[in-house]
């Protein structure tokens, strides 16, 4: 069994299997997907597949809930794909294929290394399908979806909002005279962490910018932001949260964000401290300097990525 990209001339096909009632009790109206297919196939964030027993048996398809029209996964962390799937053909009812067929989306899904977790929307009345995601490991959460955790770190990033200026500054203050105070002498950590009293600053970077935060439980452990010329601005991790995964976690989304704008480059000045995590994470030093803070001068390194 296999799947494979779904083809114009697919529709055919697939329009048979959703005029069958055992699939519209759960899918609806058949012309609603025939049209909405036709519409998508070829935006990016969407992805449809066939699947093939020696003949085609189903349909996959996977969406990016952060691009996808208003619904229960609009709420969803940054970086979920939901899911939809069917066995087309009658004969492989009943017989495991519907675990079968989640499982290769699912495998297919963590190969691209894009996402970090996959939620579906069963019918309530659908016992079949809700079986098939759990034993593939998924779990009802609170809002009635089932989701599956591709990461098993916990962090999930959303977007910041004015709301979370309070803890994000609290943050950016602890990280500094806690984490980077072992790089830099005391009246610079003092004069650098004083910007978290600019609430006005913090407000309007979060208004401009592309500012995610990092979130374990309801606590922010971690944020960053990116400016639409490709500046990272922001890069801080929880000072108890040090080592977790979650500016690697942050960075990723950073990246794709900078692909969507069209940024040849991130580009960014950057700590002491934090230095050795961007050249890990393929960073190169251009240049050493000296950086206004606010009344001080710090070293800092201008740094970039070209983004491929």
């Amino acid at each position: 069994m296999k799947i494979r990209e779904f083809k114009l001339e697919d529709l055919n096909i697939l329009r048979v299997w959703l005029e069958q009632n055992y699939i519209q009790e759960f899918w609806g109206d058949p012309q609603v997907w025939i049209r909405e297919i036709s519409e998508n196939i070829c935006i990016e964030w969407v992805k449809y597949f066939m699947v093939e027993c020696d003949k085609p048996i189903g349909f996959l398809q996977y969406y990016e809930t952060d691009k996808a029209p208003q619904g229960e996964w609009s709420d969803e962390p940054i970086g979920t794909v939901g899911i939809d799937y069917l066995i087309g053909d009658s004969e492989y009812l009943g017989k495991g294929y519907g675990t079968a067929i989640i499982l290769l989306l699912v495998d297919f899904i963590k190969s691209s290394n894009q996402y970090d977790y996959v939620v579906a929307d069963p019918i309530k009345g659908n016992v079949s399908s809700i079986k098939a995601l759990e034993k593939n490991g998924f779990k009802q959460n609170t809002n009635g979806l089932f989701g599956l955790d591709l990461t098993n770190t916990g962090i999930k990033i959303y977007r910041a909002s004015k709301q979370d200026v309070s803890m994000i500054t609290q943050l950016f203050r602890d990280t500094i005279q806690n984490v980077n105070s072992k790089d830099y002498p005391e009246d610079e950590i003092e004069d650098w962490s004083s910007w978290w009293t600019d609430t006005d600053k913090w407000q309007e970077r979060i208004e401009e910018q592309y500012f995610i935060k990092a979130m374990i439980g309801d606590k922010i452990v971690g944020f960053s932001s990116l400016a639409s010329d490709g500046y990272l601005d922001f890069m801080f991790t929880h000072k108890d949260y040090q080592r977790h995964g979650v500016a690697g976690n942050l960075l990723r989304k950073i990246e794709r964000k900078a692909k969507e704008q069209g940024n040849d480059l991130i580009y960014s000045d950057v700590s002491i401290t934090a230095k050795g995590f961007f050249e890990r994470h393929g960073f190169i030093v251009k240049k050493r300097q000296f950086k206004k803070s606010r009344n001080k001068e710090l070293i800092n390194f201008r740094m970039t990525k070209t983004i491929k």
